[in-house]
């Protein structure tokens, strides 16, 4: 058989992989129009904090290794952009060549997005996509200035702002429009996190909108309704948008989202062409409603189950997503899984919530407190979201609450699973909020 895939992100060097695995005589096609292999966002911000000395310690495998398709006869194209996909010959037209296929895999990935903002010129305005170019040029940046205005409230603005600041950064400015981590925390535990945020030395601005920017002398001026702030340069963690203009040119349907649509084996309105990663429309468990959701974890396990289903003919379904995350925001660790308490209600549901906070974790050796949020359905009484900052590891317990959520476990059920306990290491407090959550649903 003939396979072609668009896209050497995680979702389709996993497919990829897959594939070979199942028949490692089948003919494999990888394209890419960038120049090189890349990361996720996410581990960029460790090279441009200095922890990571280089990029390439960041590349494993199938990350920024051409040796690795190499050794599996994966016929690796960067530099190759793929611009047709021509369904009823099964072709892609790709570098001006023909390259045909038994099945097609996308993993197209997604694009930063910035506003529309009057007055940006493409000088000193950065993002960040898994494309390692992003990186390196925001790298150059970061080396020659002092002087920052993030945009963005979500996890990859507040890294670059850990980052900037750990550059010994004179002035970082992080502008949000609504509040920080809107998607993974509700108001009382983001203020939490604003608190770490100000006394790092970043200065929050909230409820702002940018009026226009303009350039002068080398300088960037970003006029807002009360003040102007002068900076090096802008960075613009404002958020991502799947790329389907290929798809969307091919006549593949497209989902609510804007994102391909898939069914529940990964396949197109095509049955020959699936779609995987961060450019296919994704849903979530609890109630089944359509989302995006960009982040690597996702990609693997949609290249995962896409190439497989390519090879051995959809035997794997992909069952959605509880949106779990973890990362690390200054010292502490931010981990949430499932509804935030506003989603949930937003989704009409009878959501209830607890707030707690935990007595220090391993305290004799120097352990830390913990704050939990855990967000509870009334009608069946089960967990659909929770929320933990700690300057401990959170993402044992987020997972062990994603298992749950996913299997819509009820909580009187949950809250008697057996924990291992050792007081060399970290005590797993989860049952403490989960009994208040318990006493609060009745």
């Amino acid at each position: 058989m003939k396979f072609c895939i668009i896209g050497t992100g995680d979702a389709g060097a996993i497919a990829a992989l897959q594939i070979h695995r199942l028949d490692d005589n089948t003919e494999i096609h990888v394209f890419s129009r960038r120049q090189e292999l890349g990361v996720p966002p996410c581990e960029m911000p460790l090279v441009l904090s200095g922890a990571v000395s280089r990029w390439e310690d960041l590349f494993r495998g199938f990350r920024g290794d051409e040796s690795f398709y190499k050794k599996r006869n994966i016929s690796l194209h960067l530099n190759t952009e793929v611009t047709k996909i021509i369904r009823p010959a099964k072709c892609v037209i790709a570098g001006e060549e023909r390259y045909s296929y038994d099945k097609l895999i996308l993993a197209l990935g997604a694009s930063p997005i910035i506003p529309p903002i009057s007055g940006l010129d493409g000088r000193n305005e950065f993002t960040l996509s898994t494309d390692l170019a992003d990186g390196r040029t925001l790298e150059r940046a970061i080396q020659r200035y002092k002087t920052a205005v993030i945009v963005g409230g979500g996890f990859i603005a507040l890294e670059i702002a850990a980052a900037l600041k750990s550059r010994g950064y004179e002035r970082v400015y992080l502008l949000v429009r609504r509040d920080i981590m809107r998607a993974y925390l509700d108001e009382d535990m983001a203020e939490r996190l604003k608190q770490v945020i100000v006394e790092s030395g970043v200065e929050l601005i909230l409820s702002t909108e940018i009026n226009r920017v303009e350039s002068k002398n080398g300088r960037k001026h970003i006029i807002l309704s009360d003040q102007e702030l002068e900076v090096d340069f802008i960075f613009f963690g404002t958020g991502m948008e799947p790329n389907v203009e290929l798809a969307r040119k091919a006549g593949l349907e497209l989902g609510e989202t804007g994102a391909i649509r898939v069914n529940q084996f990964l396949q197109t309105s095509d049955p020959g062409i699936y779609a995987a990663g961060d450019c296919m429309e994704n849903w979530e468990i609890i109630t089944g409603s359509k989302r995006l959701h960009h982040l690597a974890t996702n990609a693997i396990r949609n290249g995962y189950i896409a190439g497989r289903n390519a090879v051995l003919g959809n035997r794997i379904t992909h069952e959605g997503t509880v949106m779990p995350f973890v990362t690390r925001i200054f010292r502490y660790q931010v981990g949430s899984v499932g509804f935030t308490e506003r989603e949930a209600r937003e989704r009409g549901l009878d959501a209830v919530s607890v707030n707690v906070k935990t007595s220090w974790l391993r305290k004799r050796f120097g352990g830390k407190p913990a704050w939990y949020r855990l967000i509870g359905e009334r009608k069946t009484k089960s967990l659909i979201g929770a929320q933990i900052i700690s300057e401990e590891i959170v993402s044992g317990t987020v997972d062990k609450l994603a298992v749950a959520i996913a299997g819509k476990m009820p909580l009187m059920k949950l809250v008697q699973v057996d924990s291992c306990y050792s007081p060399y290491v970290q005590e797993d407090q989860i049952a403490v909020p989960l009994q208040g959550l318990m006493d609060a649903l009745g």
